[in-house]
């Protein structure tokens, strides 16, 4: 007990996230949970997946689980998405109890949330925001679904409802959603899923007292957020579309829904395909590792450098291109802790991922941009892969399963857990992410 209370909240972060993974892979190896015999590794990884909401397994996950299996994983991307405590808090404070001071900054932490931001309020909203968003998820998909001769079609609604505004990405389907390419109402569901969550709960927060207060103006971090979201999307769907040889032979309908899914699919790191990605073109390979590695929004259920983070070292940069000593985004000041903060996220998350892909290149015998690809989708918590996730070897699935969690807790917090110091003169805090 003594050691517990002398942790700090990204350091508690840590060890919550830990706790789910061990919890729910001692659930998944349970006998009644498989539907095959499945190594402890295997599981281990996919939990891990679960929990970090990307979407990577080396299993197939409706032949390997039973469906007590496969509640258990939807559990586990739930809780993943939502984040660590977010639902004990909220039956706390529903039962009229105020949160500790160690809880309150564990949340903070986690949600990155700026200092206008409520605790109370916003846990509450993320719980009613996200049944309610699920529930509409679940209904459309499920008449889809039903329409469309799938199996068991209330659950499979339910479950990638779930998957996908989580961004977790996990299916229950052997082939993603690539049978469903066609389908306008399923790609736009997930979609509209998927950017929801990424996006975050500081924009829907931010809505909903738009909505209930005329008087509140949306702020600067949910406009950064909504605009770096929208360039990535306008900016890279047209050129997927107009530089994968495997959209020629495709209507142009067609060739419009899959790239702009595709490309949805990699920025909010949800990780569902509706083309196998192995077969893409170099090229459209480039984008969709860019839209990975710069990822969603900070307080969402998504990983990368975050939209936020991107946003200040545009900043930077475009500040020092044009000669000027104040660093400036949309004719915002943005203050000196926030760009240092934002600068030390994507160096360590560059370093990061360039040391995973150097170790991956060292155990595999894979083709090069197989494991860059690989290690980009793990470490920015996407699930997308390139068919070599099943034939990595135990040394490969470690280390992709230590990418995957880092990518949910965040790097930044993995380095401030072995580097932070107490001093107050030294201290920088982690919601001044939330540019």
């Amino acid at each position: 007990m003594q050691f517990m209370s002398g942790l700090k909240p990204f350091q508690f972060l840590i060890l919550g996230f830990l706790s789910y993974v061990v919890v729910g892979t001692v659930f998944l190896s349970f006998p009644m949970s498989q539907a095959t015999d499945i190594k402890v590794i295997d599981n281990l990884f996919n939990v891990t997946s679960a929990v970090s909401t990307t979407g990577l397994s080396t299993v197939g996950v409706s032949d390997s689980y039973t469906l007590f299996g496969q509640i258990v994983i939807l559990v586990l991307f739930q809780l993943g998405g939502i984040g660590y405590m977010t639902l004990t808090s909220f039956i706390i404070l529903a039962r009229g109890r105020q949160l500790s001071d160690m809880r309150n900054g564990i949340l903070v932490t986690e949600f990155t949330l700026p200092v206008e931001f409520k605790i109370t309020s916003f846990i509450f909203q993320v719980v009613v925001f996200t049944l309610i968003i699920e529930f509409i998820g679940t209904m459309i998909l499920y008449v889809e679904f039903k329409s469309s001769g799938v199996t068991s079609p209330f659950w499979m609604a339910l479950f990638h409802a779930v998957s996908a505004f989580t961004t977790s990405g996990l299916s229950t389907f052997s082939n993603s959603m690539e049978e469903f390419k066609n389908n306008w109402v399923i790609c736009t569901t997930v979609g509209t899923l998927c950017y929801m969550g990424s996006i975050g709960f500081i924009v829907m927060h931010d809505a909903f007292l738009a909505v209930k207060s005329r008087t509140h103006r949306i702020t600067f971090t949910s406009k950064v957020i909504l605009v770096i979201t929208m360039i990535i999307f306008v900016v890279s769907a047209p050129l997927f579309y107009l530089f994968e040889p495997s959209l020629e032979n495709k209507g142009l309908a067609e060739g419009i829904l899959i790239s702009a899914f595709q490309i949805m699919t990699a920025s909010t790191t949800a990780g569902f395909n509706t083309v196998p990605i192995g077969e893409l073109a170099p090229a459209s390979l480039t984008l969709l590792i860019i839209a990975m590695v710069i990822g969603a929004s900070p307080s969402g259920t998504g990983g990368g450098i975050k939209t936020t983070s991107i946003s200040s070292c545009t900043a930077i940069v475009m500040s020092i291109l044009r000669g000027r000593n104040t660093i400036t985004f949309f004719g915002h000041s943005i203050p000196s802790a926030r760009l240092m903060t934002a600068v030390a996220s994507v160096s360590i998350y560059i370093a990061v991922l360039a040391v995973g892909v150097f170790v991956l290149s060292v155990v595999e015998k894979q083709e090069y941009v197989k494991l860059v690809f690989e290690a980009a989708s793990a470490l920015g918590t996407v699930g997308l892969s390139m068919g070599i996730t099943g034939e990595l070897s135990n040394t490969g699935k470690i280390l992709v399963t230590f990418l995957m969690f880092i990518g949910r807790v965040g790097p930044l917090t993995v380095g401030l857990s072995l580097f932070y110091s107490s001093k107050k003169s030294e201290k920088i805090k982690k919601s001044d992410l939330a540019v």
